[in-house]
């Protein structure tokens, strides 16, 4: 009986195990186009700021053990059937090139086959005294001539664990977000500068 729980155990995380391997074979393409260099100050002075903007993600097309990931959509549980995440997001950034301090809030809303609709806030920061009530942490690092390179590490069953997202500022307030999560989740996005930088989460 033993043996065959192991074996139960095993086929199930076979997919999961390679979704993983797929995912990072993604990352390190997703991030193979990033310069060593860190942003200039100069450039970086103009990219602070706070930003408020949307992402929408989904599953890209590929095969997992013979199973369609474009038919996956990862929700808290695990993985489900087809379905789509949009996060409403509020991102401040301060700092420096070498050092940049994020906050970061995703109010998000997904549906799929499985769910008819879940919604989550979740938090996150590096600036230690913004960390009370923030579950969220981020890892942050520039990289010239215009992007930041963004890690998530939320709570241990967020769907958005593991996620990165790279920012490109394209001036005038504007920044692109392309954003990878597991089994092949990719998503883009778009962040407009706001006129306020409060200091505290309102």
């Amino acid at each position: 009986m033993e043996t065959f729980r192991r074996a139960v155990l095993l086929f199930c995380l076979i997919p999961l195990l390679a979704g993983c391997s797929s995912t990072l074979d993604q990352r390190k393409a997703f991030f193979s186009e990033l310069s060593p260099e860190r942003i200039s100050e100069s450039s970086w002075r103009n990219y602070t700021g706070m930003y408020r903007g949307t992402i929408h993600s989904t599953a890209m097309p590929g095969d997992i053990m013979g199973v369609n990931v474009a038919q996956w959509d990862v929700q808290t549980e695990g993985a489900a059937l087809p379905g789509v995440t949009v996060a409403e997001i509020r991102f401040e950034l301060s700092g420096t090139p070498d050092d940049p301090l994020v906050y970061l809030e995703m109010d998000c809303a997904s549906s799929s086959t499985w769910t008819l609709s879940e919604t989550y806030l979740e938090k996150y920061t590096n600036i230690a005294q913004r960390q009370y009530g923030v579950k969220g942490r981020v890892l942050a690092y520039s990289h010239a001539p215009n992007q930041l390179l963004i890690s998530l590490q939320p709570a241990f069953f967020s769907p958005n664990r593991g996620a990165a997202m790279i920012l490109t500022f394209r001036g005038k307030g504007c920044v692109d977000i392309e954003y990878i999560g597991h089994f092949s989740r990719r998503g883009n996005g778009n962040l407009t500068r706001v006129q306020t930088f409060p200091y505290y989460s309102r």
